[in-house]
């Protein structure tokens, strides 16, 4: 009993968390301050944002629930739609080699019109413009004003809502063959 005690305060936490821009439910931030459930920054690089790696994570554990509640449908559904909305087509990062520096490798976005979607790891709260900071905690928006030793070093880009996306329409289907 204390274990889904815990369970469903863990679930109730999430949904209280999701992010609601102009209405409508998005994704989840990276970090939260743990009074006001507001988004925080952790390192000086990590600031307030929609985070795409986590939220993936949040929507694949939202998506293994049995019996979803109308609210943990609802915040699967959102962030789908999200995912689905916010995801960057025709480029991928590519690791390039670099022969006139200390770090003799950086990390650069390319075309490529075969590459699987991407998402940046943040998004702005208010309109999920893509961003990037520098180890300073300046926030820039071009990939390449974050010093390399940055760009190499942290994952700016990922492939994270590629899974939500190709889980979503199946968990769609169950939910409306079982009803």
């Amino acid at each position: 009993a204390r274990i889904r005690s815990s369970w469903d305060k863990g679930i109730e936490l999430i949904l209280k968390t999701q992010w609601v821009q102009d209405g409508v439910k998005t994704v989840w931030a990276q970090q939260y301050d743990h009074e006001t459930l507001q988004p925080v920054k952790a390192r000086a690089y990590e600031l307030p944002a929609l985070s795409a790696g986590e939220s993936a994570d949040i929507t694949m554990l939202l998506m293994r629930i049995k019996n979803p509640s109308p609210e943990v449908v609802g915040a699967v559904e959102a962030a789908a739609a999200w995912f689905d909305r916010t995801k960057i087509t025709g480029k991928k990062v590519v690791t390039v080699p670099v022969q006139d520096r200390k770090i003799k490798k950086d990390r650069v976005v390319v075309d490529d019109p075969e590459a699987a979607p991407m998402w940046p790891r943040y998004s702005e709260l208010s309109d999920n413009r893509p961003f990037f900071a520098t180890r300073e905690g300046k926030k820039v928006y071009d990939l390449r004003e974050v010093p390399a030793e940055r760009r190499v070093g942290y994952s700016w880009y990922g492939t994270w809502g590629n899974k939500v996306l190709k889980k979503y329409p199946e968990w769609l289907r169950r939910r409306t063959e079982g009803k």
